[in-house]
């Protein structure tokens, strides 16, 4: 009798180091793949946030009674919707994860408050319409951030990124949505010819944050990191010298638009290089997993 308990517990034991070996592998295998799919939606994610902060500026500044922007609002509405039918795609995925980021329902809500958001714009006050773009963007950024954490900067999948795992998930997301911001703040602002205490206040924060993400995020130089501080600086020190020094007629609000979205570009373009990177890093790191997988290593 003994003897048989003893085989029993030994052939459970055993059987469980056989799951639990067969599970590690299938893990194995799916890193790679749970990657690629976190950089094509983070990537998705990513222009839907950008149409989305430029919709703001331009809606903002029009709303503060600068016309010159009216015209413009159409394409980047048409933009938006067509980045929210490509993310449906993913968040459809997405909730097939037994760690879901997001899901389809979710996006489905959201485009349901930006169509709203459109709807209302004419009888929005500047204020109003500015905060409910950064509630849009600030939903955007959280799904960006937890699909970076939960699928790109995983344990193993792509070691020695981590300053480019944290720039392209975190720091220059945040720092282009502080840029954002100040933007449409800005030719809020420069339309109404007058900047409340408020609205000072808010863009003094906005330009020391932006400020300090970027020194966070420009760990290497390169082009990209040069042309984006350059970027920011300039339209850092125009708001502080034209539009918040003494009065708000010294900067238009076509200019503060230029600037600003130079400015916010810039990242972008950053952010695709350190894209680029991850892609490439992970490309690199795929046959080193895969054998993982096979059990060959």
């Amino acid at each position: 009798m003994n003897s048989m308990i003893i085989g029993v517990l030994v052939t459970a034991l055993l059987g469980g180091l056989w799951w639990g070996w067969r599970r590690r592998r299938r893990q194995a295998w799916r890193l790679p793949q749970r990657a690629r799919e976190g950089l094509d939606c983070a990537a998705v994610l990513v222009a839907l946030v950008a149409e989305v902060q430029q919709h703001r500026g331009m809606s903002g500044a029009w709303l503060a009674g600068d016309q010159g922007f009216a015209g413009r609002l159409p394409a980047r509405q048409q933009a938006v919707e067509r980045h929210f039918q490509a993310l449906l795609a993913h968040g459809e995925r997405e909730q097939r994860e037994r760690y879901c980021c997001f899901g389809r329902d979710q996006v489905t809500a959201l485009q349901r408050q930006w169509q709203a958001l459109v709807q209302g714009l004419a009888a929005s006050t500047p204020e109003q319409n500015f905060q409910a773009h950064c509630r849009l963007v600030s939903v955007l950024l959280e799904w960006l951030a937890a699909v970076a954490e939960a699928r790109i900067e995983q344990p193993g999948v792509l070691p020695g990124e981590g300053n480019s795992e944290r720039n392209f998930g975190h720091r220059l997301p945040a720092l282009a949505e502080c840029l954002g911001q100040a933007r449409a703040l800005g030719c809020s602002v420069a339309a109404r010819r007058y900047c409340p205490p408020v609205a000072r206040v808010r863009l003094l924060f906005l330009t020391g944050r932006a400020e300090s993400l970027l020194a966070q995020a420009a760990g290497d130089r390169g082009a990209e990191v040069d042309a984006a501080r350059q970027a920011v600086q300039a339209f850092v020190s125009a708001l502080r010298s034209r539009l918040l020094a003494a009065d708000a007629a010294g900067l238009s609000a076509a200019d503060c638009f230029s600037l600003g979205t130079a400015a916010v570009d810039a990242v972008f373009r950053w952010l695709e290089q350190e894209r680029l990177r991850l892609d490439g890093a992970l490309g690199r790191r795929e046959p080193v997993l895969a054998l993982a997988a096979s059990g060959a290593l």
